[in-house]
């Protein structure tokens, strides 16, 4: 027995030693070190440089950038040894503790023992220099942030000459003939150094190329204005889904033209070898000049439409639809060629002085624009010959109108006073948030134009959805309310970051906030992350929608093609559901990370939870169950409460709803149900009795009367023949012998209505035989 239990013992051991030594590749431990390592020597070089006096804002940008990229590093290096220490944990509880009776165990057990726990406090050490690596990075990112709003507010807010002082614009004079003069340079340079070694011949590629594009342009227009001028006379009142596309498909034509315009120019210039640094200095700020320009342009003057009312979407008469683009596009022109030519400047190394005045000369210019803007859309009678249901856009820009005033103020107030910065600063992100905004706005109405045109049972999408899913019309229009809200939901998540990006919030760091997102934050020693939240919504989501389409193929294709009572049909379902539900939940729950060994913990504080609130909750969704499973009242029961007296239409998880046969639903809780008296019209079978009262004169034949009775009820074709139908003589009324007639019929629910044919007979047999039904005297009031 000894030698058995050793060899046993032996074979755990090397058992445990096979399986330990597969466990993980004890080398991840050392790359994960040397990892720490490296980004700590990144974080030293970092730190150097940001301390450095005078640092300019790109650099300190670009030290943000690669401090998130340490920290997503050190948190992805930190995640990859999860598995490992899960590993080497479950396999020291597999080991268990070492025995404490005084029993000696095998060396080789005690070996992978101190193995395993010299393993596990390796990689948990290399998983805490990762993680507190992560820490010094979003921390040295917090440092850098401070530092980039520092210097944000001392440069906008570093008061300077004021705009009515001579001097400011003599420099600028001054700096701008400056800059005319190194352009030439520049251009001269330039020509020395690509004269010699460019190759002339590929810029033939740009005029075969301009050709081409003009040439299909010329042939493409006539047809293009004949389409267009035809759409509009068959279509004088456009949808409001084509009046918005019009304008989102011009915004997208104006960018694809300018490319494609512009990339064989670009390609042949680079190929041909014109292209130098400062070169592409010049070129791109042209083309983002352009760029901005047009686009802006086209975006306003297809929002204004000039000259056609019927497409315009924006409450504006004709002389303002014609004067708006305008001023649009010169704001567009002004914004951008300065922003492009402070770019030059700051390469050019032009003086501080110039670069002040043109920033307030463009901010000048800009601001007497938006102002103009402003009177444009103010002094105006609307659009004209609107009619009642068409809608107009943008109409809340008339609240915004006064706070627009104010900052336009502001800004000529700090251009007075010498902050030249803050006066640019506020023009600048007036117009840019004014043309974001606008077009956030415009992809929000065109996703709910499209829903309604899309939804609409008329066309031809929304008869394929009708078709394909088999949805009603109110599963039709909550769909398209889920569809709504996320394109909002995508839009503010989208537009929010840029909005902040726009007033330069640039010390808000958008990827330090992903990596969070992503990664997650630590509270105690719970690991708290969205992404994993939105990961176990994912599961929770796709098990109650699998679980819903596994009970409509249960319903469709087994439970109604079978005889079973509806009733036991909807607890088979609503039991299917509810298992399925269950599984879903505790997939989800799996997924978030949550041991079911601590159930028990769990259930106590479900059960102080309970104690506290829930019990009535509980309590009715326990009585559903019992509903479930006893079944004492079923789908489709006739059931008659102290509340009211209907049929069952559903039973909940909390509570059963009964539709009454006046079209009221009561909502009954559960736990009434179980714990009070219901009559149950249809428990047993659907077989139910039905009275009839009639009251004949005195004087009449009471056996004819009975035999009458007898005869209508027998020979109607609902009435069952057993149980027997019954006619009793009750009482001698005030007004004549009161007879009743009970019987029986299959379906309770016919009941009413045979007894109402039963009555329309029995008047017709007393007419036939002269039997007199008394009617009360009519008492006279005394004189």
């Amino acid at each position: 027995m000894t030698m058995a239990r050793v060899f046993i013992a032996a074979l755990c051991a090397v058992w445990l030693s096979i399986g330990c030594a597969l466990a993980f590749d004890e080398a991840v431990i050392g790359a994960a070190q040397r990892a720490a390592e490296a980004f700590r020597a990144d974080l030293k070089t970092i730190e150097q440089d940001v301390s450095a006096p005078n640092i300019a804002d790109e650099h300190l940008s670009d030290a943000r950038v690669k401090l998130e990229d340490i920290r997503a590093k050190a948190l992805t290096e930190a995640a990859k040894l999860s598995g490992p220490i899960d590993e080497v944990t479950q396999q020291i509880g597999q080991l268990g503790a070492p025995p404490t009776d005084g029993t000696v165990e095998p060396a080789a057990i005690v070996e992978q023992r101190k193995t395993l726990a010299d393993s596990l406090a390796s990689l948990q050490g290399a998983e805490s220099q990762l993680e507190l690596v992560s820490l010094e990075a979003e921390q040295l990112a917090s440092r850098v942030s401070t530092l980039q709003r520092d210097q944000f507010f001392t440069r906008v807010f570093e008061a300077g000459r004021s705009i009515l002082n001579p001097q400011l614009w003599l420099d600028t004079a001054i700096g701008f003939g400056l800059l005319v003069q190194r352009l030439v340079n520049l251009y001269y340079n330039w020509w020395l150094e690509v004269r010699g070694r460019a190759n002339f011949a590929g810029l033939s590629l740009i005029p075969v190329f301009l050709a081409v594009f003009f040439s299909a342009y010329i042939a493409l227009r006539g047809r293009l204005r004949h389409w267009f001028e035809s759409h509009l006379v068959a279509n004088r009142s456009p949808d409001e889904i084509g009046r918005l596309w019009r304008v989102a498909r011009a915004l997208i034509g104006s960018f694809v033209v300018l490319i494609i315009l512009l990339a064989p120019i670009t390609i042949a210039l680079e190929v041909s070898g014109f292209v130098t640094p400062r070169f592409a200095l010049v070129a791109s700020a042209l083309v983002d000049v352009l760029f901005t320009t047009v686009v802006y342009t086209v975006l306003v003057r297809r929002m204004a439409s000039p000259g056609q009312p019927n497409w315009r979407i924006v409450d504006i008469d004709d002389a303002a639809a014609r004067r708006l683009p305008v001023l649009a596009g010169l704001a567009a022109f002004v914004s951008s060629a300065s922003r492009s030519s402070l770019q030059i400047s700051d390469e050019l190394f032009l003086p501080i002085t110039y670069t002040i005045g043109h920033s307030a000369l463009a901010a000048a210019v800009l601001l007497l624009l938006l102002a103009l803007i402003l009177l444009t859309l103010r002094n105006q009678p609307g659009l004209p010959g609107k009619t009642a249901g068409r809608r107009v856009y943008f109409a809340w820009v008339r609240v915004f109108a006064p706070l627009a005033w104010l900052a336009i103020m502001v800004g000529v107030l700090a251009l007075l006073l010498g902050y030249v910065a803050l006066g640019n600063f506020i023009a600048t992100q007036i117009f840019e948030t004014a043309i974001l905004v606008i077009i956030l706005f415009l992809l929000h109405h065109l996703s709910d134009a499209a829903v309604a045109a899309s939804f609409d049972p008329a066309s031809g999408f929304g008869r394929f959805l009708r078709r394909v899913t088999g949805l009603g019309e109110r599963a039709i229009e909550r769909l398209g309310l889920i569809f709504r809200t996320i394109v909002d939901l995508l839009l503010v998540i989208a537009g929010l970051p840029l909005l902040f990006l726009l007033w330069t919030v640039t010390w808000i760091d958008f990827r330090s906030i992903a990596n969070t997102a992503f990664f997650g934050f630590k509270i105690g020693d719970i690991t708290v992350s969205p992404s994993s939240a939105l990961f176990v919504l994912i599961i929770l989501i796709g098990g109650i929608t699998l679980t819903n389409l596994v009970i409509r193929w249960l319903d469709g294709r087994i439970l109604s093609q079978t005889r079973i009572d509806k009733g036991v049909q909807d607890s088979v379902k609503k039991g299917a559901s509810y298992a399925g539900y269950i599984v879903a939940a505790g997939f989800a729950l799996g997924a978030a990370g949550l041991e079911f060994s601590n159930l028990a913990i769990i259930a106590g504080a479900l059960g102080v939870g309970i104690g506290f609130g829930l019990q009535s909750i509980v309590n009715n969704f326990v009585s559903g169950l019992i509903l479930l499973a006893e079944r004492p009242v079923r789908v489709g029961d006739w059931v008659a409460l102290t509340s009211g007296e209907g049929i069952v239409k559903r039973i909940n998880v909390r509570s059963t709803e009964i539709e009454t046969f006046d079209a009221c639903s009561i909502i009954v809780p559960n736990s009434t149900l179980i714990a009070e008296a219901v009559r149950n019209w249809t428990h047993g079978d659907t077989m139910g009795r039905f009275t009839v009262r009639v009251t004949v004169a005195y004087g009449s034949d009471a056996g004819q009367v009975r035999d009458i009775l007898l005869d209508v009820v027998r020979h109607h074709a609902k009435v069952l023949t057993y149980p027997e139908p019954q006619v009793t003589l009750q009482n001698f009324g005030t007004f004549g012998l009161e007879f009743e007639m009970k019987a029986h019929v299959a379906d309770v629910f016919e009941g009413v209505f045979v007894a109402s044919d039963i009555r329309y007979a029995i008047l017709q047999a007393f007419a036939e035989k002269h039997i007199t039904i008394p009617v009360a005297p009519v008492l006279m009031p005394p004189k």
